[in-house]
């Protein structure tokens, strides 16, 4: 039985019973593991089988509610059918409040380690943890913090050099945070193909084509097309960050455990989404190797990252 924990709820500070609140929503880790290995993993901890998300007492079960609503709206009428290929969807400002609640949580996750390393946009952070925290009890509209975008990620036929599981990354990962880079700080959260992005500083909204979500009735199309280098440059590093903290940090028991686990599910995971997207990578990958059979393990990868062939596209996966 759970123990209750009552404690101030960070959403309306009322003194509750707190629940452990999903970072990332439930409907999408079900999702994951229904279409992969029935299990999660996670980057930092790849020798552990994980039945669940990560989860913070955030919420009284009022607020929790407030969220709940929402993700049931998105998980039918936007996640579902742009995963079954749909690629025009309506929306409505159900969208914005599912997408804030998302970004607020971040925050929450992430805001004392801000705090505690001095970060250069920590004051940024906590006047759009407060703006969006009013709008979700609905006491203020979104006035400066709401440049909002939804990137929906497609498979890719060439990875970037020197980022050999680029699919994997952008199509199964969670991940929740935020960074700076060229003066812009963003928040971040993803889940199945699906980034949600808030830009808390000025930008080029240009360089987002078809990605902007606003307050109210619209369109969510695809494809898209974002040219923002600062987010493409955190994206790559990103990708090639979570799958070297992966390959690192798994034993080798570990992978026996999951060869093994393919080598019994074969039949079924065959027809899953992850075994489509790792042969995608993979296909990618053989693809470099086959163009440089004669590229030597110390030389430059043929692919131009600019690293040893044995450190990128001559890795094994």
């Amino acid at each position: 039985m759970k123990s209750i924990v009552t404690g101030e709820c960070r959403l309306c500070s009322r003194q509750s019973p707190l629940l452990e609140s999903h970072i990332i929503p439930k409907f999408a880790i079900r999702w994951t593991k229904v279409t992969g290995t029935s299990y999660l993993r996670g980057i930092e901890t790849p020798n552990l089988r994980l039945q669940d998300g990560i989860k913070e007492r955030l919420l009284c079960a009022a607020c929790e509610q407030l969220f709940a609503t929402r993700e049931s709206y998105f998980a039918a009428h936007i996640f579902t059918p742009m995963l079954a290929s749909v690629s025009r969807i309506q929306y409505d400002d159900r969208l914005v409040y599912f997408i804030v609640s998302l970004l607020w949580r971040a925050l929450q996750k992430n805001l004392q380690e801000a705090r505690d390393m001095g970060y250069e946009f920590v004051a940024e952070i906590e006047k759009a943890e407060t703006e969006w925290r009013q709008f979700l009890l609905g006491r203020r509209t979104l006035d400066r913090f709401d440049h909002f975008h939804v990137f929906v990620a497609d498979l890719s036929v060439g990875n970037p050099p020197g980022v050999p599981k680029f699919n994997l990354y952008c199509s199964r990962a969670f991940d929740a945070t935020f960074f700076d880079l060229e003066e812009r700080c963003y928040v971040v959260v993803k889940f199945a193909r699906f980034f949600f992005i808030g830009v808390l500083t000025q930008y080029n909204e240009s360089d987002w084509r078809g990605t902007r979500i606003t307050n109210g009735s619209g369109t969510l199309s695809v494809p898209q097309v974002i040219k923002d280098r600062a987010f493409g440059g955190w994206l790559m590093a990103r990708a090639k960050f979570a799958f070297e903290t992966f390959d690192s940090t798994i034993s080798s028991n570990q992978l026996r455990v999951i060869r093994e686990h393919v080598r019994h599910n074969l039949p079924r995971l065959r027809n899953s989404d992850l075994f489509r997207v790792a042969m995608t990578d993979q296909i990618d990958h053989e693809s470099v190797v086959k163009r440089s059979k004669r590229v030597g393990r110390n030389d430059e990868c043929p692919c131009g990252s600019r690293v040893k062939f044995k450190k990128c596209h001559g890795r094994p996966l």
